[in-house]
């Protein structure tokens, strides 16, 4: 196989300073950050009503690894200078096994059918072919989008050409009073504690580990890690890990909280970011004793529920391992995606 560089044709001008249905389009800057994420979130009213992006969302994405807010994002702005759509092209900085573009941004649902999505949409496509057009690796690659099932940004994406690749269930138990789930002992010789600021990178050595043999993971860099566990609504206090004898992590549970977006879902709530067992630990029932560990901190807090997403079809089986604990399916989110 050719390196992306010999096999990637990518434009080599984007036009993005035409108006279009009454924005006009720049760049965004560090000042943009409130507006993209009132967008985002007047979106994701429509979208996903029981989600709430954050600002710490809109922020971690801005400051990517790699990514060049000059060129690799454009809002769309009105006659009043208000933000009202936004796109972000995001290359994942890590390639180990893949290089991979992914997709973000939003229209706000009053500006929607004029061809603003469109004219995004397309403008990112040719972006990401440009960024990834621009590695000498010899590496499968594609540009990633996604969204909640039915949404408007998966028939957009569908018009440009990308499939359906990946499905993804949300899952949610709510904490009714009854008895704790039935879970193994925890295996002699490794401890489960709290998750502090000290473990943030052991907890990126074992996530990458964790994650190395699941669909469309790469290792994670250490200032995007860092910037996860550091953000706003991270919770290392709620968050459980298994160390070794040598305190090596070998299980962890990542939880973030967010009051923000409670309302949205109805209910407080805990959300588990991350729920691994590096390779050499399986087998030995690590992932519910510590997944259960996180819920137990998550209804100490006072909160009313844990959330977590689960691949359809992980490898390990994670969905049945979360519905033994009390976990319901619930909303299904897709990965659509173009092959380069």
């Amino acid at each position: 196989m050719a390196t992306l560089r010999e096999r990637i044709t990518a434009p080599a001008h984007l036009e993005s300073r035409v108006p279009t249905g009454g924005l006009t389009f720049r760049a965004a800057t560090p000042d943009d950050v409130d507006g993209v994420h009132a967008v985002a979130v007047a979106a994701a009213a429509v979208d996903d009503p029981r989600s709430r992006p954050s600002t710490a969302d809109v922020e971690r994405t801005l400051s990517t690894d790699g990514l060049d807010v000059a060129r690799d994002t454009l809002v769309g702005v009105d006659a009043d200078g208000h933000v009202q759509a936004y796109a972000i092209v995001v290359d994942v900085p890590s390639r180990v096994t893949a290089a991979r573009a992914v997709l973000e941004g939003a229209v706000h649902p009053d500006l929607r059918g004029q061809g603003i999505g469109r004219r995004l949409f397309a403008w990112q496509v040719g972006r990401a072919r440009q960024r990834l057009a621009g590695l000498d690796v010899d590496l499968p690659a594609s540009i990633d989008a996604g969204g909640p099932e039915g949404a408007a940004v998966l028939r957009l994406a569908a018009r440009f050409g990308f499939e359906p690749v990946r499905t993804w269930v949300d899952m949610e138990r709510v904490f009714d009073g009854r008895s704790g789930t039935d879970v193994p002992e925890l295996p002699v010789g490794l401890h489960l504690r709290p998750a502090t600021d000290a473990d943030i990178e052991p907890l990126r050595t074992a996530k990458n580990d964790a994650f190395r043999d699941h669909w469309g993971s790469q290792p994670m860099v250490a200032s995007d890690w860092r910037g996860f566990l550091t953000s706003s609504k991270s919770r290392l206090d709620l968050s459980r890990i298994v160390v070794d004898g040598a305190g090596a992590v070998v299980a962890f549970a990542i939880v973030e909280v967010d009051p923000a977006t409670f309302d949205a879902r109805g209910r407080s709530y805990g959300y588990v970011h991350w729920v691994g067992v590096v390779r050499a630990a399986r087998g030995k029932g690590l992932a519910p004793i510590v997944l259960d560990a996180a819920c137990d901190a998550v209804r100490a807090e006072g909160l009313s529920a844990a959330v977590l997403h689960v691949d359809a079809e992980n490898p390990s089986g994670a969905g049945r391992i979360y519905e033994r604990l009390g976990f319901v399916p619930g909303e299904v989110h897709v990965t659509v995606a173009a092959s380069l």
